[in-house]
C-alpha cells in the first residue's frame, strides 16, 4: 500500500486502519511512504513499519494507492513498486483526478478517504477494531479541518460518533494530530503572517516559505502543512495560495478557498489536482509562473 507525497492524516490513518484490516485476513502487507512521514502521526499504529524507501527486488499481487488522485502523486515509488504490481487499485475522494489503475475505488462526497474505508472493512468480513477505528478517526479529524470543512456531512458526523463510541479519547486524538503546534510552526506561522500580500481587497492571500526558513527555525514538512488553513481564518480571505520550496526549480503550491470558490480546477490546470477548497499543485520557481497562477486565482475573487 502507498500513501501520496508529503502524506497527512488522511492518508496515513487510512492506510493504517485498511493494512490492519488486511493483516486480520492474513495478509502480507507492506507499507510505503514517498516520502518523510509527518511526526505528528506517530503514535498511529503500524507507523514505525512504514517503509519510504523501495524494495531492492520483487513485486507484489496487489498494489493499493490511498489518498491519491495520479500516478504523479506516488514519486519514485509508482516507478519502482507501484507499476510492478499484478494488480493496481487505488482509493480516494478526489474530484479531480488522473486515472492511473486497474481498478478504482472512488467516493467523491466521502469527507475523508477514512470514511470509504470505514465502510469497505465490513465488506472484507472484518470487524472493525479499536486500533482501526483510531485511525480512521485521526484521517476524519485531518481532513475536515477538525470538522469545519465544508466536505463535512451527516454521514461524517455518523460515523464519527460511532468511532469515538469505541472507547476512543476523542481529546487527545485530536490535540495530537490537528490542534498541537511545534514552535518550529508557530514561528513558520509568524513568519508566513509577516510575508502576506493581499490582492482583490484582501480576498487573495499570498505567502511563501524557504529551505532557509525551515533550516534556520528547525522545521520539518508537515510543520508547514496547517499554516495555509490558518491564513484562510482571516475574516476577508477567500482564497489562500502558500508557497514553499520543492526543489531547486519549483515551487510546491497549497491552495485553499472557503465557500463555493474552486481552486480546484486551478491546481488542475497547473498539473495538480485535490478537492475544491483544498487543493495544491508544482509552478516552476519563476516570477512569470507565479504571477500567471496569482492572476488566475484573482478572478477567483
Amino acid at each position: 500500500m502507498c500513501v501520496h507525497m508529503f502524506p497527512d492524516g488522511d492518508a496515513l490513518g487510512s492506510m493504517v486502519a485498511l493494512a490492519l484490516a488486511c493483516r486480520r485476513l492474513g495478509k502480507h502487507v507492506t507499507l510505503f511512504s514517498p516520502s518523510e512521514l509527518p511526526h505528528r502521526y506517530h503514535f498511529l499504529p503500524l507507523y514505525r513499519r512504514i517503509r519510504t524507501a523501495a524494495p531492492r527486488r520483487g513485486s507484489f499481487d496487489v498494489a493499493v494507492a490511498i489518498d491519491c488522485a495520479s500516478h504523479a502523486q506516488l514519486g519514485s515509488l509508482y516507478g519502482a513498486v507501484f507499476s510492478k504490481a499484478k494488480t493496481t487499485l487505488v482509493i480516494d475522494h478526489h474530484l479531480f483526478r488522473r486515472p492511473f489503475t486497474d481498478a478504482n475505488l472512488i467516493v467523491e462526497e466521502a469527507a475523508a478517504v477514512g470514511e470509504i474505508i470505514y465502510d469497505l472493512v465490513p465488506y472484507l468480513g472484518v470487524a472493525l477494531d479499536r486500533r482501526m477505528a483510531e485511525a480512521l478517526l485521526v484521517s476524519i479529524i485531518v481532513e475536515t479541518g477538525s470538522f469545519r470543512h465544508p466536505s463535512v456531512t451527516r454521514k461524517t458526523f455518523m460515523v464519527s460518533a460511532d468511532l469515538v463510541g469505541r472507547n476512543l479519547d476523542y481529546y487527545k486524538l485530536a490535540e495530537h494530530s490537528y490542534w498541537c503546534r511545534t514552535q518550529a510552526e508557530a514561528r513558520l506561522l509568524g513568519l508566513c503572517f509577516s510575508r502576506i500580500k493581499f490582492y482583490k481587497r484582501g480576498a487573495l492571500a499570498v505567502s511563501y516559505i524557504t529551505d532557509r526558513d525551515m533550516r534556520r527555525l528547525g522545521g520539518y514538512p508537515d510543520d508547514v502543512d496547517p499554516i495555509a488553513d490558518q491564513i484562510r481564518t482571516f475574516k476577508d480571505v477567500k482564497v489562500v495560495m502558500l508557497m514553499r520550496d520543492m526543489d531547486r526549480n519549483r515551487w510546491r503550491i497549497s491552495l485553499r478557498s472557503k465557500g463555493r470558490i474552486n481552486v480546484g480546477r486551478v491546481a488542475e490546470a497547473f498539473g495538480g489536482g485535490g478537492h475544491a477548497d483544498v487543493a495544491g499543485c508544482y509552478v516552476r520557481k519563476t516570477q512569470r509562473d507565479k504571477r500567471l497562477l496569482i492572476r488566475r486565482l484573482m478572478k477567483l475573487v
